[in-house]
């Protein structure tokens, strides 16, 4: 990166691996102490930007990008607010383009390379952003909100979760990713940026669906929660009312008090045990049969045997197509309006032709056979339709608007078509 010397880098993480002791003990116990020892190690590890002062004067604390890293890293329950605001994005990522736009218009080719490495750290810490963001929501789903530990506290992580979830997916359909194809749209589009657009749509299409799995889970989990908080509650009722009224308390020995009905005398509590004590006789016969049992074989279920029978196949029929002779005489018609390159009417080409139909045992209506030729036209492909050029013959339907009752069509050719014939 530009900027940064290796050398200071490797320091930088040199320093890191040599206190890592200390600096352990900081991010783990929120914060060490300052000594006459530690002193000069704990100035230059705050020189270097990774540890800060704390409120308490000689105390030392982990600053907020490391333990950020830390956190991730040992995947601790993080805050789940992080920068997710889509628009602002878009629109750092927009000024980023058009730089880069103009900088290979104009041929800059380092400052091309600037604004396209611009342009993927700001594309993968968005997506990085929220990809963490998510994986906290789902960690803290999994975990059931476990670095709370009262019941009313994970319902309020919980439903605070789900608050910010919901806003996050709201704020994220306001966009539509296939706009951002906008900023392909350039004559020398380089293949490298083309390829970083559009994995980032195709990333945020696949952000949305686990989202809303997400705020689905949260919901179950916001449900489960309140309806253990409410049998808890139940509980902690019943046992208030229970110490404050003594004489629902059974009495331990109550099977051997005199005045006790003899219908409600009952054994005391059998004691129970996870292992079966062989030196009692009394359940040495039943424990002998137990074992004879689970020693004989299994009896083995016969195989019935399965019936066959035959399927007969019939062998396909082949039937030959049959053309309709109408619709023949109709690319008659339009064979003919290219031949002769002239307007013919379907009524006219109806009526010349009608004897000869006749003698062929042929007959259609003249209203059909007009619904017959604009039909076949409108089946007619697109370079068909637009050889040929179909007008329509008729007065308007009295009392209606834009509807006509069609007497006649004439086919013909195209303008352009009749100039070059």
């Amino acid at each position: 990166m530009a900027g940064f010397d290796s050398n200071q880098v490797a320091s930088l993480l040199r320093q890191i691996g040599a206190y890592n002791e200390l600096l352990a003990n900081a991010y783990v116990y929120g914060s060490i102490a300052s000594d006459d020892q530690d002193a000069n190690t704990l100035s230059l590890l705050h020189k270097s930007g990774l540890i800060r002062p704390d409120d308490s004067p000689g105390e030392y604390r982990v600053t907020t990008d490391l333990k950020r890293m830390l956190n991730r890293l040992m995947r601790k329950q993080s805050s789940y607010r992080q920068l997710t605001d889509m628009g602002k994005v878009i629109e750092a990522i927009d000024e980023v383009v058009i730089d880069y736009q103009l900088a290979i218009t104009s041929k800059e080719q380092e400052d091309a390379e600037y604004y396209l490495d611009q342009l993927d750290d700001l594309l993968y810490e968005t997506k990085d952003s929220l990809n963490n963001n998510l994986d906290t929501m789902h960690f803290a789903i999994v975990s059931q909100f476990g670095f709370v530990s009262s019941l009313s506290n994970k319902i309020r992580q919980n439903e605070r979760y789900l608050s910010h979830a919901q806003k996050l997916l709201n704020e994220l359909q306001q966009i539509d990713p296939h706009d951002c194809y906008e900023w392909l749209d350039w004559l020398a589009c380089p293949n490298e940026f083309a390829r970083k657009i559009t994995s980032f749509v195709y990333w945020y299409n696949q952000i949305l669906p686990k989202l809303r799995l997400i705020i689905d889970n949260m919901r179950i989990s916001l449900f489960r929660l309140r309806r253990d908080e409410k049998q808890a509650s139940q509980l902690r009722n019943m046992a208030r009312f229970l110490r404050k009224h003594p004489e629902f308390t059974l009495d331990e020995n109550l099977f051997e008090l005199p005045n006790l009905p003899e219908t409600l005398k009952y054994a005391p509590h059998m004691p129970l045990k996870s292992y079966v004590d062989t030196k009692q006789t009394g359940i040495e016969q039943p424990l002998l049969e137990l074992v004879q049992s689970l020693r004989k074989q299994s009896i083995v279920t016969p195989i019935k045997a399965r019936e066959t029978s035959e399927v007969s196949v019939k062998p396909i029929e082949r039937i030959a197509a049959e053309e309709d002779f109408f619709e023949q005489q109709t690319e008659l018609l339009f064979e003919r309006v290219i031949i002769n390159n002239s307007a013919i009417s379907a009524l006219s080409f109806y009526q010349e032709l009608q004897n000869s139909w006749l003698e062929q045992s042929q007959t259609i209506t003249p209203k059909a056979w007009i619904e017959l030729v604009f039909s076949c036209y409108c089946k007619l492909t697109s370079a068909q339709q637009n050889a040929l050029t179909i007008k329509m013959k008729g007065v308007a339907v009295i009392g209606t608007t834009d509807n006509y009752g069609y007497s006649d069509v004439v086919i013909e050719l195209r303008g352009k078509l009749k100039a070059s014939a």
